[in-house]
């Protein structure tokens, strides 16, 4: 492992090291103090989301990256839901798979590290985040897992995680609208769905086990 992996790996979660990483810190003064740096940064962002009021602005000007625990909840009632599948499915899932889709697809299958995270984060960190992108989350019960920026197609989005009823859920959310998808896309087990939102794109993604109409109905217990 040279620096730049090592820096990639703190930057990814300073706070639980790989044997291997937690060597290379143990050598290396500047990976060490660079852990320093992340870790400061990251309590002091987790004290200032946390607050009733988070702060006009300040989502905007960092990188959300929080660890809190909670328990897990499923909160809302199946009849609502499915309601609400079926006025809201027609207007947010397009004809045809695109290659923008398929991209963060691929990027949910490549996140083995995001998909074993299990920190937990507070709700008003999570709106903080989304929020910035022009997407607004529910406060459903849900528990979130894990929050990170992340990079899909060249674009900056948000990649979170929940406990979903058959295990965990990923979602991906991204500026940017590109094109709409009817049918659902798999890789590799995983199986995903798209919602259009705000100028954005956002992703459901969850293993065979669950099927298209749970990935809709957890899309809308969580996306306002």
């Amino acid at each position: 492992m040279n620096e730049l992996d090592a820096r990639r790996g703190l930057l990814g979660d300073p706070r639980r090291l790989s044997p291997e990483l937690q060597a290379e810190v143990d050598a290396t003064p500047r990976l060490a103090a660079f852990r320093d740096e992340l870790l400061r940064t990251d309590d002091e962002m987790s004290r200032l989301l946390t607050r009733v009021e988070v702060p006009s602005g300040l989502a905007d000007r960092i990188v959300l990256r929080a660890r809190y625990r909670d328990r897990s909840r499923w909160g809302l009632a199946l009849a609502a839901t499915v309601v609400a599948v079926a006025i809201a499915v027609p207007a947010y899932w397009g004809t045809r798979g695109t290659a923008f889709e398929r991209e963060m697809l691929e990027h949910v299958v490549a996140s083995a590290d995001e998909l074993r995270d299990d920190g937990g984060v507070e709700p008003a960190v999570l709106r903080a985040s989304v929020a910035t992108l022009g997407v607004e989350v529910r406060d459903a019960g849900y528990r979130i897992r894990h929050l990170a920026n992340c990079i899909v197609a060249g674009r900056e989005g948000r990649h979170f995680t929940v406990d979903g009823p058959n295990g965990v859920v990923s979602f991906v959310v991204l500026p940017g609208v590109s094109g709409g998808s009817a049918e659902l896309l798999t890789l590799g087990g995983l199986r995903g769905v798209f919602m259009k939102r705000s100028g954005a794109t956002i992703g459901v993604f969850a293993q065979g086990a669950t099927d298209r109409a749970e990935l809709e109905k957890v899309m809308l217990q969580v996306i306002a």
